[in-house]
């Protein structure tokens, strides 16, 4: 049966834009569309510390004109790029096989989704990843590396090229798979990404890139969530959900020893619309879900 509705706001803020706007649409109880979109290949990286008491995640908060989440806070991540993808690469990136064994997807596929979570994080959040060949960790206190991270941002410098120029090499090992969510298939952009947990490297001071973000915090997961309810945040319902996945883990070291267990199916929210109100749902989950 077909209902028509008027979108509350926070149903246009779950997956897309963030502008306050009602927009009057019809959806079926169990609508799906004939050729929805195919979800784009996405990494997105939780940055965890712990060294000052409990655990903290660094969050950034998107530019309110982007084309998704726009004013959102979020992880730093972003879609797979075809320089993600260069062959180059695979004799660059340290212990991306284990981490392709851990998730029972193509090899080749996450090497190059190691390559999105280390370089989006180093262009979004100025946090690099990586060690020298020597093993010892990247510091970034020299300001060519602020004109490199900026050159990265514009596409002027692929990842091999980065590392090729400065000797370094990419520690995939350093990330640990959480979990895979993908966009609704009613939505005109859709995702397909896979979150990673890491630690903040030591030497290293996050910060927002002030063009697709424009501020940054260190939040304890349960602040994040309560900050996102009051509306003193916006936090979108993937983001909340994955925090909120976080929930009694106090450690950076209690995160990682879950991280072992963690299942990899990919989770793909549903809509539905229940007495003129909008709902989700989640695989394997008969309780409705805010949006």
């Amino acid at each position: 049966m077909r209902r028509a509705i008027r979108s509350p706001p926070t149903l246009l803020r779950t997956y897309g834009r963030m502008e306050e706007r009602r927009v009057p649409f019809e959806l079926p109880d169990d609508f799906e569309p004939a050729d929805p979109v195919v979800p784009r290949d996405s990494s997105t990286v939780i940055v965890l510390r712990d060294d000052d008491g409990p655990l903290e995640v660094f969050m950034l908060e998107r530019h309110i004109k982007s084309d998704f989440a726009g004013g959102a806070y979020v992880f730093p991540g972003g879609t797979l790029d075809a320089t993600d993808r260069d062959p180059a690469l695979a004799g660059l990136v340290d212990g991306w096989e284990d981490l392709a064994a851990g998730t029972g997807e193509d090899p080749d596929l996450v090497r190059a989704l190691a390559v999105c979570a280390i370089r989006e994080t180093f262009e979004e959040a100025g946090i690099l990843l990586a060690r020298h060949d020597d093993g010892t960790p990247v510091r970034l206190g020299d300001p060519a590396w602020a004109e490199r991270r900026r050159a990265v941002a514009a596409r002027e410098m692929t990842p091999a090229t980065l590392a090729q120029d400065t000797g370094i090499r990419y520690a995939a090992d350093l990330l640990r798979f959480w979990q895979r969510w993908i966009t609704p298939v009613f939505a005109p952009r859709r995702y397909d990404t896979r979150f990673f947990v890491a630690l903040m490297p030591s030497g290293q001071a996050p910060l927002h890139d002030d063009v697709e973000t424009t501020a940054s915090t260190w939040v304890r997961p349960s602040d994040a969530i309560a900050r996102g309810r009051s509306g003193e945040l916006v936090i979108i319902f993937p983001t909340r959900k994955t925090l909120e996945s976080l929930a009694g883990l106090d450690t950076t070291a209690s995160v990682f020893d879950a991280a072992a267990g963690r299942p990899t199916t990919p989770i793909l929210p549903r809509f539905v619309v229940e007495h003129g109100e909008g709902h989700v749902y989640l695989p394997g989950d008969p309780n409705p879900h805010e949006p």
